[in-house]
């Protein structure tokens, strides 16, 4: 049987040259990192050009879509469906003159976060109070959420609102703000004429009010990207009237979509079905805790690795069973008052 030394195939192939020459992806080039549009894991694949799930950082990547990663050996046995020896077998295999010529791109500078800005941005936005407008509203109902929930979750501090109309968002950013906090938080280029932020006004405030989610108000287009978020990665919380019932959602419009169908439960709503930490659920302990994340295959197992961890800190979990054809309860709670 022949030998493979991997880390030979680590040096002489190239993690980006992987992605761009066999999955055809183009790179988009980021602060620090490289982005892909496309997972080495065939199960998530491609998905919009925009949408740079994929992190490429010292040859080494990260899907944040399926939460799967590796280097360039985990990533083509991945792809091709291989043992990783037989994938370093077939990356050795690779042109060799064009190994040679082939010129890895480079990321961005690094530009520092300042938290303390983005604290900023975000202590701004809800001392300001404001109320949806009127295309807000049409939008969140459209959703399902009503009014008076919509305007309790502003109350609690985890939701927060722009206007519509970009113009009018920006202004009132510039106002509340100024443009020199908005470049310190990372919000807003130096050469962009707006911050990317004033054309997604519905924003969702994290636990500490240190992170912010800026999210399209209407359904994306084709290659557009949804939601920007600033920050650490941190959940949302909502205290529900049984605190001694925990629900764990996929997102805040889930978990406002819960509040509406009725639950009397404390909520956890997570940034992605694979952006959690373990310590977020230690003082889960005796209490009952029912994961209600998406219907999909990252849903599913997400909550596969979720229910172990909340079953170690002593909680009693239970999964929640959305409808057959439903995929989250958003859309459950659409088909019960006939949105859908």
């Amino acid at each position: 049987m022949e030998k493979v030394k991997f880390s030979e195939v680590r040096q002489l192939v190239q993690l980006t040259w992987f992605f761009e020459y066999v999955l055809g992806a183009p790179p988009k080039q980021m602060n620090g990192t490289i982005r892909y549009h496309m997972c080495p894991n065939p199960q998530c694949g491609e998905s919009s050009k925009h949408s740079v799930k994929v992190s490429v950082e010292e040859n080494r990547w990260r899907c944040f879509a399926c939460g799967e990663r590796g280097d360039v050996i985990d990533a083509a046995a991945a792809f091709w469906g291989i043992s990783p020896r037989d994938a370093a077998l077939k990356l050795i295999g690779a042109d060799p003159d064009v190994m040679k010529s082939y010129v890895p791109p480079k990321p961005k500078p690094v530009v520092p976060r300042d938290d303390t800005a983005i604290g900023v941005v975000v202590d701004a936005l809800l001392a300001a109070g404001r109320k949806p407008d009127d295309g807000m509203l049409s939008y969140l109902n459209g959703r399902g959420i009503s009014t008076p929930l919509a305007m309790e979750a502003i109350r609690r501090g985890i939701m927060v609102t722009l206007p519509t109309n970009p113009n009018s968002a920006k202004e009132l950013l510039y106002d509340l703000v100024g443009e020199a906090a908005l470049i310190k938080a990372g919000m807003l280029r130096e050469d962009a004429k707006a911050p990317a932020i004033a054309f997604r006004p519905l924003v969702f405030i994290s636990k500490g009010s240190r992170t912010a989610e800026f999210r399209l108000s209407r359904p994306a287009k084709e290659d557009e990207v949804k939601s920007l978020r600033y920050g650490d990665v941190t959940p949302w919380a909502w205290k529900g009237a049984d605190s001694s019932r925990v629900m764990i959602t996929e997102g805040c419009i889930d978990l406002l979509s819960a509040v509406q169908m009725g639950t009397k439960r404390s909520i956890i709503g997570l940034p992605g079905c694979v952006n959690w930490q373990p310590e977020w659920f230690h003082k889960l302990k005796g209490r009952n805790v029912l994961v209600a994340l998406d219907n999909d295959e990252r849903g599913q197992s997400a909550t596969a690795k979720l229910v172990p961890v909340l079953q170690a800190v002593g909680a009693e979990v239970g999964v929640y069973g959305l409808p057959a054809g439903v995929g989250d309860l958003n859309e459950q709670l659409q088909a019960q008052l006939g949105l859908s």
